[in-house]
């Protein structure tokens, strides 16, 4: 499986983070995006992202992913310093694609026949710390190959899903990434709003049930 993350700023100070981390399980994704305009976005979404980083060997299933948004959302809550963030996690295994999210990041599946948007009912709000958040999960069987998107809404927001989904076509995944990011960018070289995209590429694996 071939992977790639991209972050750029589209304000002083980047408040979104992302991580590709290994698992006994299989391969987690996760974004968070820290919510602007207010104190702690920043170290609300390096908190989220750590917290999966401790916890991704016990996301065995949607519920788990679910499990731990909600002890996510307390834990920054409490902290002194952290504010609020949008989280979205994703698990890659030989089986299928699983995971939650809470805000308006995104997980795109995409092959040849479109693209399925796994976050579709997703609650943009409560943000993860602000103690309420109502995380949301999803799951896919992987029946054939295609790419999985986790993206920020510096990506979602500021261009369309046709342009997007074209970004996929015939390249390797460090490049889709690196093409999504310019997606959105202005002819004065600024972007519209911090942006992280990462980007899986899995081949197809046949279910036997």
């Amino acid at each position: 499986m071939k992977t790639a993350i991209e972050t750029a700023a589209g304000n002083p100070e980047n408040q979104d983070r992302g991580a590709v981390i290994d698992s006994r399980t299989g391969l987690v994704l996760v974004v968070a995006d820290g919510a602007g305009g207010r104190r702690g976005g920043k170290e609300a979404a390096v908190m989220a992202v750590e917290l999966v980083r401790q916890k991704a060997n016990e996301l065995l299933d949607a519920d788990s992913c679910i499990t731990l948004l909600r002890s996510m959302d307390q834990s920054i809550s409490k902290d002194k310093v952290a504010g609020e963030t949008t989280c979205a996690v994703a698990v890659i295994t030989e089986a299928e694609v699983f995971g939650a999210s809470v805000g308006d990041s995104g997980v795109w599946s995409i092959n040849e026949s479109g693209f399925v948007n796994l976050t579709e009912r997703q609650s943009r709000k409560p943000f993860i710390g602000s103690g309420s958040a109502w995380p949301l999960l999803f799951e896919c069987r992987r029946t054939r190959g295609g790419f999985l998107l986790l993206a920020t809404d510096g990506l979602i927001k500021y261009t369309s899903s046709e342009r997007i989904i074209a970004s996929f076509r015939n390249q390797d995944a460090s490049e889709i990434a690196r093409k999504l990011i310019e997606l959105v960018r202005y002819s004065s070289g600024a972007l519209p709003d911090d942006i992280t995209v990462i980007v899986a590429h899995y081949q197809a694996k046949l279910i036997d049930h």
